[in-house]
């Protein structure tokens, strides 16, 4: 009897293993399908806050310039217009026109036909002469999708860095940060740059990490889009070598345990600082030549061997070098060197600047991969944070849109801390409520948002202008707010190129630079020239200090200020 004990206790412990293991299975399941909802409704998030802002808003500044310069690349191959921007973005919007649009364009317009083209008038009639509504809402859907795409890549690599639960974490910083949500849905050339700029680094980092000349194939095909999208791509320039000789020069400690001569594919392998730094020259060379390739076939093949270096040139070549930069109510020729640190501190909500902070405050806590792989995250991002800060104009976060991805990765390595203890978890849940309820709650002024810590968006002209506050996109909601008041015409003076016609207002254009205090009437004027105005009535004596010397009755959105004058 003993011996059947004996036989019959390990059949019983095998059964109850099985049915443990089973458990787990079960489990694990449960929680990768819980997993894969968030994920979903993440991305679902972004793309939805996006996507239901668009019929909100009228044409950016910027915009009549790239979307109609994108689709004369397509139907004529001519790349005169627009030239002070790589074309990638802006044959990627004007796609779905050529494809399911018939626009009128005039050809014989002499805004086309002379040398330089008028990018703006040419654009302002190929847009209005046309369903401008329709052709905005197309030429913008793409770059939405490519904000969907990079939310993917920051959970991507959160998730390989530090698991899943840090993968949604950093997608959720993602999907309600008011500075991706607002420049993914313009066609400019800042999301898409952003998007490349960070799959580059992504595939380096894996090529570093694991090998193979897939992730060095796809990180020079992601360069090469980075690189065709705008011209601040070629910081990656110097940033490719210098990565991989740090990961040549300080592997991991389970790296180069192979022969000290190894394949390309196979760089974690190979042992030795000598046959290491060998492999990551040719990995330079390799990406280089795919991107160059590939930035040659987006442009059409020109035939000038120095076209992208021309293009290069031609960067801030419109910008008055006289200009009075705005920060903080102060005005100044050149710019500040921290101007870029002060918006990324005003533009930034108040949770995410406490996630960020958390993330640097316990680099030491676990868990804590190698410092190498997050070199790859923080040196990509300080390294193009100092040199827009150096070389770019003082006029929009959207500069440094690059850096907010990488530091969102980054500050996910604090989920398994945060989780780990119930009062941490509720800390940061009401931290992580605060920003999705403060990000809604803006919708769809999120070009406008400001930190808390600065009065949040109804100060921001206190802050900042330009890009970071109002660029021309209100006018539906102005003819909005005037059939709701019984307006029927009003004074009306924006700083860019719109049409208020178009869209059914009745104005008359009133001069803001003019040294006498406006005549009675009511009045729409945009945020942009009304802090403008103040820097006018500073320097030259003009009476357009109107945020001092008047009270508005109303604002539209971010975009216009509502004054009556009695």
């Amino acid at each position: 009897m003993q011996e059947n004990q004996r036989t019959s206790k390990p059949a019983a412990d095998r059964a109850e293993d099985a049915r443990a293991a089973s458990k787990a299975r079960i489990l694990a399941s449960r929680a990768a399908a819980r997993r894969a909802v968030l994920l979903a409704a993440l991305l679902g998030a972004v793309f939805v806050q996006e996507f239901c802002s668009l019929s909100y808003l009228t044409a950016s500044a910027d915009e009549p310039a790239h979307l109609p310069s994108g689709y004369t690349y397509w139907k004529t191959g001519d790349f005169r217009l627009n030239p002070e921007h790589p074309p990638l973005i802006k044959l990627i919007a004007a796609l779905p026109i050529v494809l399911f649009m018939n626009p009128v364009v005039r050809w014989d317009d002499p805004n086309w036909t002379k040398d330089p083209p008028d990018q703006a008038a040419f654009g302002m009639r190929f847009l209005y002469s046309n369903n401008a509504d329709e052709m905005l809402f197309w030429g913008r859907l793409p770059v939405v999708l490519l904000s969907v795409l990079l939310g993917w890549f920051v959970f991507r690599w959160a998730r390989d860095l530090y698991g899943p639960r840090a993968g949604l974490f950093a997608l959720f910083l993602y999907a309600f940060c008011p500075n991706i949500l607002a420049h993914s849905r313009f066609v400019t050339m800042d999301l898409g740059l952003t998007c490349f700029f960070f799959i580059t680094v992504y595939y380096l980092w894996r090529f570093t990490s694991l090998g193979g000349l897939r992730n060095l194939v796809l990180a020079g095909a992601a360069m090469g889009l980075a690189l065709a999208s705008k011209f601040s791509a070629v910081v990656l320039l110097p940033l490719l070598p210098a990565l991989l000789v740090v990961a040549a020069l300080m592997p991991r400690a389970d790296e180069a345990r192979g022969a000290p001569l190894a394949r390309l594919a196979d760089f974690p392998k190979a042992a030795g600082p000598g046959p290491r730094l060998f492999l990551a020259a040719q990995a330079c060379a390799l990406v280089i030549v795919v991107a160059f390739f590939l930035v040659w076939a987006i442009s059409f093949f020109p035939r000038d061997p120095f076209f992208y270096v021309k293009g290069l040139a031609k960067v801030n070549a419109n910008h008055h070098p006289e200009y009075w930069f705005y920060l903080a109510g102060n005005f100044k020729q050149g710019g500040w060197w921290y101007y870029f640190l002060a918006a990324f501190f005003f533009k930034t909500p108040a949770p995410m600047l406490l996630f960020i902070l958390a993330g640097f405050v316990l680099i030491r806590v676990p868990p804590r991969p190698s410092w190498r792989d997050e070199g790859f995250l923080l040196l990509p991002a300080a390294v193009f944070f100092v040199v827009s800060s150096a070389l770019a104009s003082n006029v929009g976060i959207r500069y440094v849109l690059p850096v907010f991805p990488l530091l969102f990765v980054f500050t996910a390595r604090i989920t398994d801390f945060v989780l780990h203890r119930r009062v941490r978890t509720i800390a940061a849940g009401a931290l992580g409520a605060w920003l999705a309820i403060g990000t809604v709650r803006v919708f769809p002024d999120y070009i406008a948002c400001f930190t808390d810590f600065a009065g949040g968006p109804k100060n921001g002209y206190k802050y900042l202008d330009d890009s970071n506050l109002d660029w021309g996109t209100d006018l539906k909601r102005l003819k909005t707010w005037m059939d709701e008041h019984g307006v029927e015409r009003i004074n009306l003076f924006t700083p860019y190129s719109v049409m208020p016609g178009y869209y059914g207002i009745k104005f008359d254009w009133y001069e803001f630079m003019r040294k006498e205090p406006p005549p009675p009437g009511l009045y729409a004027i945009g945020s942009q020239i009304l802090v403008r105005g103040l820097v006018a009535a500073k320097m030259e004596g003009y009476a357009t200090d109107w945020l001092v010397r008047y009270k508005p009755i109303d604002r539209i959105g971010q975009g216009f200020f509502i004054y009556k004058i009695e």
